[in-house]
């Protein structure tokens, strides 16, 4: 009984033991953390085959894997009219190709990072597979990057491909011949291309036919692209364990060119024209928007109610600036009591040859009544209630006009009123302005309050000559305004400060550009904030809130004042744009002199990080502080295959193939 009591107390003992060591040691953690991807071991046909007939392909790998976001990443070459069938099963990818296989022609395979790991979704960069129909199998490859020309921001997922057909039809009758997609940095290589001349194009493609349509976002080389490759020798060291050098050797490898094309994206602003919606939003108004925008305004024929003489003017249009957005506010009392106006329409509209021509349409805008809720009874007493009360006194309505500028405006800003119907009249001598001199008002006279041309019809300002500092009060006499309909303003009494020019920041740019231009300063948004022209080399910007701001440049070829769009049929580039590589932290009381060298640095590294909309992934998972000097990374080249041993940017020479600056 001792014995088997104290085997039971040792058990006992070492079981507690075991116990409390499994607490101690905490969670397992199973192991160094997978950061290597799928390795490729073998596929059927081999990598580079030729004479290839078969249509299915297997591909293997070390591990297994899945693919992420094969239709947008996995691009086969030549295009197919058919999507092939393209699946991971385990440690396998299994390729299906439905379009019969061309005779004598190399198709390449590019997955880009769309193969991953299962476990850790490690990706498998720029992996492709070629193969031929034929003999010979094309090895020649070209690469290069896609920015959109207006904000340099890199465009993923953009089609690039050539011609071999160098007639300016061949992009939009003909597919493109070899193509590649771009990843996330805007970047691309067009694989297996067989020695020739070519045109290059990048394209998105919102329709998968590999051609150019109007509406899509499109760039292109004027320059003819002929592909080479060379041999290169590059060092490289073997140290020892105590990283002495034990060894130096000489490595050859091919570089492929050109590795530095640059191609800048752009819309033609082509939209189809066509009247996408009319409705009544009130007996007084109706709204008519169209799709796109138009140089011509529509035409109204009132057919409804009979009889009505159209021959004088029934409404007033308040229309966008580009006649896209109409708003009709009518001014005849028999249409305004009617419920429903039917109008024949004459109005520009997209053909079905792509033409813009008139046509007629009957528009019907009818007044939908809102049923009113609630119970009659207790509606019908108050009714009765209130007949011989104070409250049932008509109430004088008055036009509603108002401040729409806030308590504080900047030393150039116009102060600005808001209707909310059309003006009909404004007599002038009845809105004064006053400035406020210690504590006594001084009368500045009679002000002029008139229409803010650059936006809606019921916008309205007064501009003065502030003087920094000063408080100034604005008061419009009541029956001062008429509108439309007959209303009147109360007295509108506002009273305001203008800010100080001590708390303003000014910015001076010296630039090296002779020809017409003009510097944009934007916000952390890389949204426009004030413009300024080039002149004699430098750009002034004056009473800029303090704040965090970048700037562009852009060469305005045409002299208009505003960036101008491309066009392949006249094969007119955009107007070329440059970023401030550098944040500009402007303080209250504080003068700033910046020189400018547009072509200082490559144009795929001068935006700065922190306003890229399309940061690469490494950037976005990132924390780092918010510093100017760190955050300015330049986008990697060494991706997939691309002349790694060249450290080649694509300068400023864009739509061009040649990496050299341009002064």
């Amino acid at each position: 009984m001792k014995l088997e009591k104290t085997s039971y107390i040792v058990l006992t003992i070492l079981i507690a033991a075991l116990l409390y060591s499994c607490a101690s040691i905490g969670r397992p953690t199973g192991g160094n953390k997978d950061i290597d991807p799928p390795v490729f071991t073998g596929s059927n046909p081999a990598p580079n085959s030729t004479n290839v007939k078969n249509q299915s392909i297997v591909l293997h790998f070390n591990e297994y894997i899945v693919l992420k976001d094969q239709s947008t990443k996995v691009v086969v070459s030549p295009a197919q009219k058919e999507n092939p069938s393209i699946r991971a099963n385990g440690k396998r990818i299994n390729i299906e190709l439905r379009d019969t296989l061309i005779p004598n022609t190399t198709y390449s395979i590019d997955f880009s990072d769309a193969i991953q790991d299962n476990n850790e979704n490690n990706p498998l960069q720029g992996f492709s597979f070629a193969f031929a129909t034929g003999d010979t199998i094309d090895t020649l490859q070209i690469s290069g990057i896609v920015l959109n020309a207006r904000d340099l921001e890199p465009q993923k997922e953009f089609f690039v491909g050539v011609h071999s057909c160098l007639d300016d039809s061949a992009f939009s009758k003909l597919p493109l011949e070899r193509i590649a997609r771009t990843n996330e940095l805007g970047q691309f290589t067009i694989r297996n291309i067989k020695p020739g001349r070519y045109h290059i194009f990048a394209l998105n493609d919102a329709d998968r036919n590999y051609k150019f349509a109007r509406s899509e976002d499109l760039a292109f080389l004027d320059e003819i692209i002929v592909p080479s490759v060379t041999e290169i020798e590059t060092m490289d060291t073997v140290f020892t364990s105590q990283m002495v050098t034990d060894t130096i050797y000489k490595a050859t490898h091919s570089l492929f060119l050109p590795n530095d094309i640059l191609l800048s994206s752009f819309n033609e602003d082509y939209k189809s024209l066509y009247l996408v919606n009319n409705e009544r939003t009130s007996d007084r108004r109706f709204n008519v928007l169209f799709s796109a925008p138009s140089d011509s305004l529509p035409t109204l024929e009132v057919l409804k109610p009979e009889g009505f003489d159209n021959s004088k003017k029934w409404y007033i249009l308040d229309n966008s600036q580009h006649n896209d957005t109409l708003n009709y506010w009518i001014t005849d009392t028999m249409l305004i009591k009617s419920d429903s106006i039917r109008v024949n329409m004459r109005y520009l509209h997209t053909d079905t040859n792509d033409m813009r021509t008139f046509t007629n349409d009957t528009i019907y805008f009818n007044l939908k009544k809102m049923k009113k809720k609630g119970n009659k009874k207790v509606e019908k007493k108050k009714e009765e209630e209130g007949k011989d009360s104070l409250d049932s006194i008509p109430q004088i309505q008055l036009l509603k006009f108002a401040a729409a500028s806030s308590g504080t405006i900047d030393v150039y800003a116009p102060f600005r009123f808001r209707s909310e119907e059309p003006i009909d009249s404004i007599n002038p001598a009845m809105i004064h302005l006053k400035q406020k001199i210690d504590t006594i008002w001084e009368d500045r006279g009679i002000v002029e309050l008139k229409r803010d041309s650059a936006s809606s019809i019921l916008n309205y300002k007064v501009e003065y000559d502030w003087e920094p500092g000063g408080t100034y009060g604005i008061t419009i006499d009541s029956l001062a305004i008429t509108g439309i309909y007959g209303l009147y303003n109360g007295t509108i009494s506002q009273e305001f400060k203008v800010k100080e020019l001590e708390e303003y920041s000014n910015l001076f740019f010296k630039v090296n550009v002779t020809d017409s231009a003009f510097v944009e300063l934007l916000d952390k948004s890389d949204k426009v904030v004030r413009t300024a022209p080039v002149e004699n080399g430098m750009a002034d910007l004056f009473n800029i809130n303090p704040g965090e701001y970048y700037a562009r440049i852009v060469l305005d070829a045409n002299g208009n004042g505003k960036w101008d769009t491309g066009n392949y049929s006249q094969h007119l580039q955009p107007e070329e744009v440059y970023y401030f590589s550098k944040k500009l932290n402007l303080k209250q009381n504080w003068d700033i002199e910046e020189t400018w060298d547009i072509y200082e640095l490559p144009i795929d590294v001068q935006k700065p990080m922190a306003i890229k909309k399309n940061k690469p992934k490494n950037y976005r998972e990132q924390t780092k502080p918010e510093d100017e000097e760190e955050e300015e990374e330049e986008f990697g080249t060494n991706f997939n295959n691309m002349n790694s041993y060249t450290g080649n940017k694509y300068n400023d020479t864009r739509n061009r193939t040649n990496g050299f600056n341009r002064r």
